[in-house]
């Protein structure tokens, strides 16, 4: 069975939303607000003989006093161009682009109109296989900028956007920030009657940017879930390079691979699983994406995957296809993450998220999947689509750079950032137990000499092994964290006596004096400990660890290798 093309008719969402041709400028932009429609048809004796769009707002001189009571006749779009329902998205696609419109006014077989369609609902409603031939953002993106102070008027913004050609603007705020003001919001504006008023307040921050050498599929992604139609795009350094909007999108889909999808679309489901046809055009269409993209029937058995697939997976193509997915499975989720994700593909017909898979030679990877999926005329699932990306390296990444902004990079111990997080839980932990805790400052005596004696390597070395020592003096569920320098703190938790906080320090005091070797030599130093109790010496992190740090100064007074309570001083 032919799989029939989709066609204008299964999108059609929009309300015929229309006016007279008398209707001021302002009025009509108001219902298109309210409306959030991005047009109105005009009409006139029951036909329409225009169409007023969010590009027709940046004609309007909004520093002409009355220029929003204009009839809407005087800066209308006309005549208004027409496509048939039964129009298909490719075809639709090419004559957006030809027409060099974004609206167009949808009729039937009998010449009714249905409604109005966008350039934005063909994208958003084109199927995956529609993009995965796609170039990446770089090759797309709007290379004319146009970046505005917040300041300006937005009526001379407006009549600059009109002159140059501009849909949207980038607006400098004066902090630094960038947002957007697009034709939208003109259409606001216009349908408010506000004035005098500037674009930096009406303008939408921050930017949503994304990086050039990103995909179109991922940059479709962030229009659709966020809501928006431009991004910014910026280099790897993070510095904005220009604008992209669905309009970009459209208009760089080249008719050969719009064909060639659609073509693939009607036969896939003539065709035999294994035949050489049906490989030949999966290549030919899957080749160009880096992506791995894998198609199952219904019943989740693997039809066919492209050459990323095998990159990324290490599965050749007649290893996996006859096959269901879970071969590539990891272990590492459970029945109720497959449940969730399978609900979501019956409810809303896609599915995006993070998945652990294991390639054939064992190694677990991360990867980046959206399924889609395919319907057939009856509305019944015929296929799904998975289209994924390896992101193992960016999560490795992404887990070091996570890992040092909480850890000490010489000692792996938790710095200050990650101690008073740990410290503040404990004392909500404290509190609702109506248990103690204590906070241990230590200062190594003397570190700076063996800095200067044996240099700063053995220096470095030393404190590892100082951080071992403490590690290996507390529990398990205790924390032991490096300030800076030679600063270490104790976390204890669910303490009964100051005697076990003082057998625990003595404990300390005795491992590092014991003489550490350090390349090949001997070195020894001393310390001072300070302690603070919850809650008697501090109801909150900072509290607490100056408290400490003030009783380790009383004790290097008392000599070397001596601790000090800061609320019952000389207790030993």
């Amino acid at each position: 069975m032919t799989q029939t093309k989709v066609t204008l008719r299964s999108i059609i969402c929009h309300p015929l939303l229309s006016c007279a041709v008398v209707t001021p400028v302002a009025e009509a932009a108001r219902r298109m607000a309210e409306m959030q429609c991005s047009s109105i048809l005009v009409e006139d004796e029951g036909q329409f003989v225009g169409i007023w769009t969010e590009r027709d707002a940046l004609a309007i001189d909004l520093s002409t006093p009355g220029s929003g009571l204009a009839p809407i006749s005087r800066s209308m779009s006309s005549p208004v161009k027409t496509i048939h329902i039964d129009t298909s998205l490719g075809d639709a696609a090419l004559q957006f682009r030809r027409d060099n419109v974004r609206h167009f006014l949808v009729f039937d077989e009998t010449g009714e109109p249905k409604g109005i369609v966008s350039q934005t609902d063909v994208v958003i409603n084109q199927g995956v296989e529609y993009y995965i031939a796609l170039r990446d953002v770089k090759s797309v993106f709007r290379r004319k900028l146009l970046i505005l102070p917040g300041g300006m008027l937005a009526s001379k913004a407006i009549l600059e956007m009109g002159q140059g050609g501009f849909d949207a603007v980038v607006v400098a705020a004066p902090d630094g920030g960038q947002g957007i003001f697009t034709e939208r919001d003109a259409v606001r504006l216009i349908g408010s009657g506000r004035s005098p008023v500037t674009i930096g307040e009406l303008a939408t921050f921050p930017l949503v940017t994304i990086s050039q050498s990103s995909s179109l599929y991922q940059a479709r992604k962030h229009f659709i879930e966020k809501n928006i139609r431009h991004l910014g795009v910026s280099d790897d350094a993070g510095e904005l390079l220009g604008l992209i909007s669905f309009t970009d999108i459209l208009a760089n889909i080249e008719s050969e691979y719009i064909r060639e999808l659609e073509e693939a679309l009607k036969d896939r489901n003539e065709r035999l699983e294994l035949s050489s046809k049906h490989l030949r055009l999966a290549a030919k269409v899957f080749e160009s994406t880096y992506e791995g993209i894998f198609v199952t029937n219904a019943e989740q058995i693997i039809e066919s995957v492209n050459p990323a697939f095998s990159t990324i997976t290490g599965y050749e193509a007649h290893q996996v296809i006859g096959r269901k997915p879970s071969i590539l499975s990891s272990g590492r989720h459970d029945k109720a993450f497959f449940e969730s994700m399978y609900k979501a593909l019956a409810r809303v017909g896609h599915w995006q998220g993070e998945i652990w898979n294991r390639r054939r030679d064992g190694e677990l990877y991360a990867q980046w999947i959206t399924v889609n999926a395919v319907k057939n005329d009856a509305g019944e699932v015929s296929n799904y689509v998975a289209v994924f990306s390896d992101i193992t390296h960016r999560k490795v990444v992404e887990e070091k750079l996570n890992f040092l902004a909480q850890h000490d990079a010489l000692t792996r111990l938790p710095n200050r950032v990650l101690l008073e997080d740990r410290l503040l839980r404990a004392i909500s932990r404290a509190r609702r137990s109506s248990k103690r805790l204590a906070v241990i400052f230590l200062d190594l005596v003397d570190f700076k000499k063996v800095n200067d004696s044996v240099g700063h390597h053995a220096g470095d070395l030393l404190l590892q092994i100082v951080a071992q020592k403490l590690s290996s003096c507390v529990r398990a569920e205790d924390t032991v964290a490096r300030l800076g320098g030679d600063e270490f703190v104790v976390l204890l938790e669910e303490i009964s006596t100051n005697l076990n906080i003082s057998l625990v320090v003595e404990k300390i005091l005795h491992s590092l004096s014991q003489p550490a070797m350090v390349d090949g030599r001997q070195v020894s130093v001393g310390s001072s400990i300070g302690i603070g109790l919850y809650p008697q010496d501090g109801q909150d992190a900072g509290d607490l660890i100056r408290n400490a740090d003030a009783a380790m100064y009383r004790a290097k007074l008392q000599g070397v290798n001596t601790f000090c309570f800061h609320s019952e001083p000389g207790t030993v």
